[in-house]
């Protein structure tokens, strides 16, 4: 079995694609809560009741659900590349009741979302899959409003894993402002500001 994950995990890398959904479950795994809980990345990310929240590369939803229960008067927009991957996390979220969550298939280098419309974006293990990052956090400049924030997280295990230094350096070129950090090593979360 784990040959097969390692094969899979392999051949996505090699061709340059996303994290596959047939390994969906393994994102759902609730020993990750050892690296970083939900209610620590919510914590982390200091959302307000009202604020729109986007989650670029959800996978199935792991963090999701949380999230969009921290916004009771808000919205979380989910942004993925993969349609079976938004499904899986659209399954889980209308499962846990939350309906105040949109779903939008779309490439990172190009949001379905008006300029400065967002509060909080975030990112947790993704950012080294996007074939563009720079062009991808341009985009997130874009939607981002004047004084919202943008949480890039990296965990352990990422074979996309950027450091912090490489991630503060992409996100000061695309116009963002280091603000804090959580964490440390191959586990951290980075917050920016966009000025």
């Amino acid at each position: 079995m784990f040959e097969r994950i390692r094969e899979v995990l392999r051949r996505s890398r090699e061709a340059g694609q996303a994290y596959p959904p047939q390994l969906a479950l393994l994102l759902r795994n609730p020993l990750r809560r050892m690296i970083l809980s939900p209610a620590e990345l919510l914590r982390r990310l200091d959302v307000r009741p009202d604020d729109r929240v986007l989650e670029l590369g959800p996978g199935p939803g792991y963090f999701s659900v949380d999230v969009a229960r921290a916004l009771p008067r808000g919205a979380l927009l989910l942004v993925d590349l993969q349609p079976d991957m938004l499904a899986k996390a659209q399954a889980r979220l209308t499962r846990a009741g939350q309906h105040n969550v949109s779903y939008h298939v779309a490439d990172a280098r190009a949001l379905p979302l008006a300029e400065g419309c967002i509060d909080v974006a975030f990112l947790v293990a993704v950012l080294g899959e996007v074939p563009d990052q720079a062009a991808a956090l341009s985009e997130l400049f874009r939607v981002i409003r004047p004084g919202g924030r943008l949480n890039l997280t990296e965990q352990p295990g990422d074979p996309d894993f950027i450091p912090r230094d490489v991630i503060t350096a992409m996100a000061e070129a695309a116009g963002f402002r280091a603000a804090r950090h959580w964490g440390k090593g191959r586990n951290f979360s980075a917050e920016f500001l966009r000025p």
